[in-house]
């Protein structure tokens, strides 16, 4: 844990060294025209997501109808605790698998990106079980990890769902992920794609936190962490230990409580918010 630390703290020095404001996830000094930042989203490929896909994957924020309100809810919170610490970079993750981290961290984005105002990116970081690319039925050549591994360029790997909102996915498992996100250069590679880019917001769907060390080794490169516990399956030990961790090294946006049971008027979707 203490070479875990050290690591991370050299992370976020790195980040500063390179005019990183580590409190606020963008550049400090913006090279790039407002005009070559347009060009740049508007020249990433643009997908589409079958109807068939957004009803079995629960993607309700893609068709912006009245079950994607649980959503709403959890972006206006998300904006407003974000915009009051400087926060930019989001991880996304949860104590154990199925809690419905994917599902949220896409419904999430999609709600943030309906702000017209606002570029949004999310990517897939849970390299050894990646989900997003599946949920939204693409099959591309390159993945997260070839861009990070300076094996493919950030258009390479990167898809637009919206004007405003770039998806960057994983097509294949990888399994060095913890050493992978140690590495100075996979610092640099998403100070990188802030600069060229400049997102608003950057949503990273994580491993669940007590499988492997993935996620622990990339909380460097993040200004905050919204976890996800499955109500009835997820312990308040699990929270308090994976919250405990996640406080050690960065700020902890919140906890939403997934797949509560329904109730009277219930829309189909039940999650309810803790923070």
């Amino acid at each position: 844990m203490e070479k875990l630390q050290a690591a991370l703290a050299k992370a976020r020095e790195k980040r500063e060294s390179l005019g990183v404001d580590t409190t606020r996830g963008v550049k400090s000094h913006r090279a790039s025209t407002d005009h070559e930042i347009a060009d740049r989203w508007s020249s990433i490929r643009r997908i589409d997501v079958s109807e068939r896909k957004k009803e079995r994957g629960r993607l309700v924020s893609l068709n912006s109808n009245k079950d994607a309100a649980a959503f709403d809810v959890l972006r206006t919170k998300v904006l407003k605790i974000t915009a009051a610490n400087g926060w930019r970079r989001i991880a996304v993750t949860s104590p154990a698998p199925g809690s419905g981290k994917t599902t949220t961290s896409i419904n999430l984005a999609v709600s943030l990106s309906r702000q017209p105002d606002l570029r949004i990116m999310l990517m897939d970081l849970d390299m050894r079980r990646p989900a997003l690319a599946k949920a939204l039925g693409q099959r591309e050549q390159h993945s997260v990890e070839d861009f990070l591994n300076g094996r493919a360029d950030f258009p390479d790997i990167a898809r637009r769902l919206s004007s405003n909102l770039i998806l960057a996915m994983n097509h294949k498992p990888y399994r060095e992920a913890s050493d992978l996100f140690l590495r100075e250069q996979t610092a640099q590679a998403l100070d990188r794609v802030e600069a060229d880019y400049q997102p608003d917001y950057m949503v990273f769907d994580m491993p669940p936190m007590l499988v492997n060390d993935d996620t622990a080794a990339f909380l460097g490169n993040v200004d905050c962490v919204l976890m996800i516990a499955e109500a009835g399956v997820t312990t308040i030990d699990q929270i308090d230990a994976c919250e405990r961790e996640l406080a050690s090294q960065t700020n902890v946006l919140g906890v939403v409580l997934n797949k509560c049971r329904p109730g009277r008027g219930s829309n189909g979707y039940y999650y309810d918010y803790g923070y």
